[in-house]
């Protein structure tokens, strides 16, 4: 029995005229497209220039500002209110405002004082650009600034932090981004393409023959979901042979880990993509629901966002969240090296949340209405 109905979903996998070929080419678009389209670098911050001492200090930061490859300087010698207007309306990201007496503080000469005479204002609509921008602007002229006093031998009275970047050494958002994007990958397949299953053959009229059948509605499931596991770790595993062979990226821990934490998140998504398929009428239906509890997921697994930073109403309800675990585990064991020994809270989740789902969508499948 197992046999004739694996041959079938196999064989009705196949035949369909986009998914094999979307199988094929997704790993493709996941190493080789989105990590240059998911970029966690920031280039291109339109700065305005508010220069009040005009100096031939002023004009060398202006033009380190210019020369560093994140800025794009729109305007220089605007007045504080201007250039306010201009950020108020969105032509600009950020204003970098050089008060009179920055040259004399660079020299020693300037009456004490221990604020330096530059300020920052950063357009934080969009968060995560004015954030990394601030940072890229607060760098480019602490880096000018100690470069001349060093020069001149003036006191800095300022302590030197040196960073030590652990499992990404050099900040590689790609390296970052690929188990993310992996993990995006297998949940969209795993997750839509079982949606669609069941409720394409309720379309069709072929599960009428299947519940004539005595196939057991456990059978039945099981067999629905095995394709996707073959799917899945096709995917995955393409993946990382992209990332090896693309941008030389290895996976620091054991890709028997990575397998045992993919079979559990496939076995979520694919039974809660049958559970879907279950309680939907039809093709729209069932893709509106999917759509919706995946953005859902993504949007609350820490993959954009870290978890720390949500409120805590939000943090509760990332706990039935299955992409939080699988990405979490995912990042460590490829990033990181980690083991069962230091993930299995993650798999324990993952496993009880796989066995809710596929008992729950055994239990809703009704041969007969």
């Amino acid at each position: 029995m197992w046999k004739y109905l694996l041959k079938k979903e196999f064989k009705q996998f196949l035949r369909d005229p986009g998914m094999p070929r979307m199988t094929l080419m997704f790993p493709f678009l996941i190493i080789l497209v989105f990590p240059f389209a998911a970029s966690m670098e920031v280039k291109n911050i339109k700065l305005a220039i508010v220069d009040n001492d005009n100096s031939l200090q002023s004009t060398l930061l202006t033009e380190k500002c210019a020369s560093s490859g994140y800025f794009e300087i729109c305007s220089n010698g605007n007045s504080p209110s201007q250039a306010q207007a201009m950020m108020d309306k969105g032509t600009i990201d950020a204003i970098l405002t050089i008060d009179a007496g920055f040259a004399k503080f660079l020299e020693g000469s300037a009456p004490s004082s221990d604020d330096l005479p530059v300020g920052i204002k950063v357009n934080t609509v969009n968060g995560t650009r004015g954030s990394i921008g601030s940072q890229y602007l607060n760098a480019c002229v602490s880096s000018y600034v100690m470069g001349i006093k060093s020069a001149t031998g003036t006191s800095v009275g300022q302590i030197e932090i040196k960073e030590t970047n652990l499992y990404n050494q050099f900040q590689d958002y790609k390296l970052f981004m690929i188990p993310a994007l992996i993990v995006i990958a297998i949940t969209m397949m795993c997750g839509f393409l079982p949606a669609l299953n069941i409720v394409s053959e309720k379309e069709k009229g072929t599960i009428e023959q299947i519940n004539v059948t005595p196939v057991s509605k456990f059978a039945f499931i099981a067999c629905k979901m095995i394709p996707y596991v073959v799917v899945a770790y096709f995917m995955v595993f393409s993946c990382m042979l992209l990332a090896r062979i693309a941008f030389g990226y290895g996976c620091a821990g054991s890709l028997l880990d990575i397998s045992i934490f993919t079979l559990a998140h496939i076995i979520v998504m694919a039974s809660f993509g049958l559970l879907v398929s279950n309680y939907s009428e039809n093709a729209q239906q069932a893709m509106f629901i999917i759509w919706f509890f995946s953005m859902i997921f993504m949007l609350m697994s820490g993959i954009f966002t870290p978890i720390d930073s949500m409120p805590d109403w939000a943090k509760i309800i990332t706990y039935a969240n299955p992409l939080r675990y699988f990405a979490d585990a995912m990042r460590g064991i490829i990033l990181k090296g980690s083991t069962l020994a230091d993930t299995w809270f993650d798999l324990t989740c993952l496993l009880g949340l796989g066995g809710l789902t596929t008992l729950w969508a055994v239990l809703s499948y009704h041969k007969t209405n």
